[in-house]
């Protein structure tokens, strides 16, 4: 995936009592601040403040939102185009308006 501003990664196990054997490693094109938290600390904030819960939900929502176009993207279509709709997705995503 590729992430912006206050996002989120390595989150699928958070919130279930499943524990995930994915390992997760990030390649930053920019400088970053990068937050840890453990579970319980998550559970116990959500609980303590719904707009943590709102949140959490807003950046899951967003993940499967990109995960959804990027299949979308790759699947039904020929190379050129898909690195068309690609280039486009990251144009749309990160793209910075110039003159």
């Amino acid at each position: 995936a590729l992430l912006r501003e206050n996002s989120l990664f390595g989150v699928l196990s958070l919130l279930t009592d499943h524990r995930s054997d994915r390992f997760y490693h990030a390649i930053a094109f920019t400088r970053v601040e990068m937050v840890t938290a453990p579970a319980a600390s998550v559970r116990a904030a959500i609980e303590a403040d719904t707009t943590v819960g709102l949140r959490l939900l807003q950046g899951l929502s967003s993940r499967i939102l990109q995960t959804e176009t990027m299949i979308e993207t790759l699947t039904h279509r020929d190379m050129s185009s898909r690195l068309v709709s690609f280039l486009l997705v990251l144009c749309r995503d990160f793209g910075v308006p110039d003159e």
